[in-house]
């Protein structure tokens, strides 16, 4: 299969180097560098105590390049409108394109330039941390889900059969807001709360108040989860992110690395997603709303102007 994947960051490299296995795979990036070493040296996959290169194709420009079957979007969330518009060479009539980026709402944005039927949304178990230009720590494995708005199983067992050969555990949801939402909770908790703090996901199991307003954070998105029609169990939830958080100890969460490096993060899509959508259904989000201004007030410090985004 032809796949062109936007964003060679960790998740973007690390799926382009197990897809490019099997399959013909582009990876666009914008950073020269980035893709001057892919094109070199390949991509290489640090996984416990063994290294893995493969050989993916890298661009900092699709518009050379013929349409492709599937579309994998791996950007950042807030440069996601552009990314799409400058990359509309990838996709035909018939191009899936499908987003595993964290976060809500990403449906919404591949809709502007996407047709409902070709648009595959979904989340990812790996875990990964960026150690240069193609070069990529894989901390953890695990389970890739993914669904359609318009659900076409015969698109969805295609993208699942090219995965699994690809050695990518990959489940089809037929509601996927569903797992959207599970992930979204543990994403508004853990990623937000780790980057404020500047530690490890373990902390949150071992010190008291960092627990707290991990909960806090959970309990008030459960509310706004179950105005929007899912059922979540409260207790249970909140059970299932301590438990993750216990599994994942020594991982560095995506927004950690964007603080600790004066980077935008995603927590408009993340935290700020479920605010806005607590506002059709009337739910207070004190502890959320909190954690978008304080994170756009970190990035204040560093003088980062999220008008620029697009520039």
């Amino acid at each position: 299969m032809r796949i062109g994947i936007i964003g060679a960051g960790a998740m973007g490299c690390l799926f382009g180097a197990c897809l490019s296995k099997k399959n013909e795979v582009f990876l666009i990036d914008t950073n020269q560098k980035v893709v001057d070493t892919i094109n070199a040296e390949g991509i290489t996959v640090r996984d416990k105590n063994t290294e893995t290169v493969c050989h993916p194709k890298a661009f900092t420009s699709s518009e050379a390049l013929e349409p492709m079957e599937l579309v994998i979007v791996f950007v950042k969330t807030l440069y996601t409108l552009d990314a799409l518009k400058t990359n509309l060479f990838l996709i035909n009539p018939d191009t899936l394109v499908l987003s595993l980026q964290n976060g809500a709402g990403n449906d919404r944005d591949l809709a502007h330039f996407i047709k409902e039927d070709r648009i595959l949304i979904g989340t990812t178990e790996h875990n990964c941390l960026n150690m240069g230009p193609g070069r990529i720590q894989h901390n953890t494995n695990g389970v890739t889900n993914i669904g359609m708005i318009k659900a076409d199983l015969d698109s969805l067992n295609k993208i699942k059969k090219v995965f699994t050969e690809s050695y990518l555990d990959t489940k089809i949801y037929e509601n996927i807001q569903e797992i959207i939402w599970n992930k979204l909770l543990i994403n508004l908790s853990i990623n937000s709360v780790t980057a404020v703090l500047g530690t490890k996901v373990g902390y949150l199991t071992k010190q008291k108040d960092a627990l707290w307003l991990m909960k806090a954070l959970v309990g008030e998105a459960i509310d706004v989860a179950i105005a929007d029609g899912i059922a979540f169990d409260k207790a249970a939830m909140l059970a299932n992110i301590e438990k993750f958080a216990e599994k994942h100890m020594e991982a560095i969460t995506s927004m950690s690395q964007d603080v600790k490096n004066h980077r935008l993060t995603e927590i408009d899509h993340i935290n700020g997603a479920v605010v806005k959508c607590a506002e059709l259904y009337g739910v207070e989000t004190p502890y959320n709303t909190f954690m978008v201004h304080l994170l756009h007030a970190m990035e204040g410090i560093w003088d980062i102007g999220r008008d620029s985004v697009l520039k």
